[in-house]
């Protein structure tokens, strides 16, 4: 049985915080803010994590929804970074099966187009060679090439041939993987709780508005504010450390810090009925506006698109809620519409829309957005906070193993207590919450669950929660009507909110929906409305929500939802 964490044991969190000392805080509960967390764990450190607003509320859980190698640095010649992030998604796809899952990509050659034959030949069978390098974590599959006689028939919905670029001569065929952001954050989150052992703390809603200093001027800990309290409170520990991402120039504002490294770029992606466009696996391709790449990801019943990349300001705009335009879905639709010209996508095929922040680093000379390399940086305020900053989501486990090798160079931390602690790659160990498919039928027959939920809801729950998933059917069958979709032709019902509030620390109803789900973009935006009052019915009973919190946080949660398709109406 998963462990216990709730955040109705909130305010013992908070005092656990207060009153310990960690050997590091953690300011930042995205996705390298937790791998921070867990590469601690593993190594017997202690922790304190503190987030803002949610955990992975940020770009962790905004991204495209894909651990990859990142197929187009090739063409920057960043080898050493698509080998780290192949390494990294293999480990990753074998560890987490459930959540980080294999996805072909078809990247087409046409006779005018930017992609030339050669040019993708190339790259697909480099990808293959730096993926599969002097690495225990093999590709998938090996890539292919296919002629466009076969593309014709493996995925008749794209352009054969299209005006400006000719007829397709080919095209290359690899493996990268999809996964749920937010929950891969969440996961690693719980995991190192779990190995902490008591020892370590994790807290959303957690802000830090300032750092106490010793008798000679170095940070040595933190002063937060909680969000839902308003009162403040201390956090004292050997070292702080900022992975805020896109909010790392505001973290360290008041800090002995005056260079502001952070370049913020803007993504945005639309998802419509995989039907609409008919893509049977995801597409690489290039835009006819700006010779960027972008995606057409096939996720079970949609079809995500997406991104965009463009500078984001945020002097004249919120970090914490960008928000997708008309000018952007017209942008990646004008594409999309010509590669897959019988789709004709139009406003009212979008379901849902969503727009995160990327924490590009600042580069001299560096050209549009999308030339700005994705490599991350670790430094030092003059104050001795550490932070690290920029960087992929696919490699954050080798960013938090770098950043605590940093640590213990600059004497921030002593020599790990066993030689294992050590050893570079140590943390590539599996996840406990990770289940491949037939493993799980394994286990809902050793434990006669079979039939207590259908096929659709049999499959969520196992990519969604792995071995948590065993818990919620246990839930189902102890009690049938739980079991009932919350919203028909959808798999969430009422023993998967339960689970979550029980296990997952979400106090808000965004947070469940946002981020312990995917049903924000998953569901049509017009059935958001039914599903949020269910779900908040649920949290309502369990927190003892008056009816007032409930309407608010229903509306704060719709006007997430619709600021992001306003420009539909």
């Amino acid at each position: 049985m998963a462990q216990k964490w709730s955040s109705e044991q909130r305010s013992g969190d908070i005092g656990k915080a207060k009153t310990g000392y960690f050997d590091l805080i953690i300011i930042g509960g995205g996705i390298t803010g937790a791998g921070i967390a867990r590469e601690c764990a593993l190594r017997g450190i202690s922790f304190c994590l503190l987030e803002k607003d949610d955990f992975a509320f940020g770009t962790s859980s905004r991204s495209s929804k894909l651990f990859h190698g990142g197929m187009r640095y090739l063409a920057s010649k960043e080898f050493g970074l698509v080998r780290e992030s192949t390494a990294e998604r293999n480990w990753l796809r074998k560890h987490l099966p459930n959540l980080v899952r294999p996805l072909g990509f078809v990247y087409p050659a046409y006779e005018k187009g930017k992609a030339r034959p050669f040019t993708v030949w190339l790259a697909v069978k480099l990808y293959d060679i730096l993926s599969d390098w002097f690495t225990g974590y093999k590709n998938y599959r090996k890539s292919k090439i296919f002629k466009a006689d076969f593309i014709e028939e493996f995925e008749p919905a794209v352009a054969i041939e299209e005006p400006e670029l000719g007829r397709m001569i080919m095209a290359g065929f690899y493996y990268d993987t999809n996964c749920d952001d937010a929950r891969v954050t969440l996961e690693t989150i719980k995991e190192s709780l779990e190995l902490a052992g008591g020892k370590s703390v994790a807290l959303n809603y957690a802000r830090v508005e300032n750092y106490v200093r010793d008798s000679g001027g170095k940070v040595c800990g933190t002063v937060v504010k909680d969000v839902f309290s308003g009162s403040t409170f201390q956090v004292e520990g050997r070292c702080v450390v900022a992975a805020a991402g896109a909010w790392t120039d505001q973290v360290l504002a008041p800090a002995e810090y005056s260079e502001q490294r952070i370049y913020p770029t803007k993504g945005v992606h639309i998802v419509v009925p995989n039907e609409r466009i008919g893509n049977r696996n995801a597409f690489s391709l290039i835009s006819f506006d700006d010779g960027r790449f972008f995606f057409v990801l096939n996720r079970y019943r949609v079809s995500v698109i997406g991104t965009t990349d463009t500078a984001y300001y945020p002097e004249s705009t919120d970090l914490d809620r960008p928000v997708c335009t008309g000018e952007d879905c017209d942008y990646l639709l004008r594409t999309v519409n010509r590669m897959f010209p019988h789709a004709m996508l139009g406003y009212d095929d979008i379901i849902a829309a969503y727009a995160g922040i990327r924490p590009l680093i600042k580069e001299e000379g560096a050209g549009r957005e999308s030339d700005v390399s994705r490599k991350h940086q670790i430094f030092q305020t003059g104050d001795g906070i550490v932070a690290i900053a920029g960087g992929k989501s696919t490699t954050y486990r080798l960013m938090a193993e770098d950043l605590l090798f940093y640590l213990q160079r600059h004497r921030f931390l002593g020599r790990f207590s066993k030689p294992e602690y050590n050893r570079r790659g140590f943390s590539r160990q599996p996840f406990k919450v990770g289940l491949e498919r037939n493993e799980f039928d394994k286990l809902i027959a050793g434990k006669s669950l079979s039939g207590v939920a259908h096929p659709d809801q049999l499959t969520y729950f196992h990519t969604q929660f792995g071995s948590g998933g065993i818990e919620i059917l246990d839930r189902i069958r102890n009690n049938p009507p739980s079991g009932r979709p919350l919203l028909e032709s959808y798999p969430h019902c009422a023993a998967e909110i339960e689970y979550i509030l029980e296990h997952e620390y979400a106090p808000k109803l965004a947070d469940v929906l946002c981020r312990r789900t995917e049903a924000q973009w998953m569901i049509w935006h017009h059935r958001q409305p039914a599903l949020a009052g269910a779900v908040a019915d649920i949290m309502a009973a369990r927190y003892g929500w008056s009816e007032e919190v409930k309407a608010a946080e229903i509306r704060e949660y719709l006007g997430y939802v619709n600021s992001n398709v306003q420009f539909l109406k």
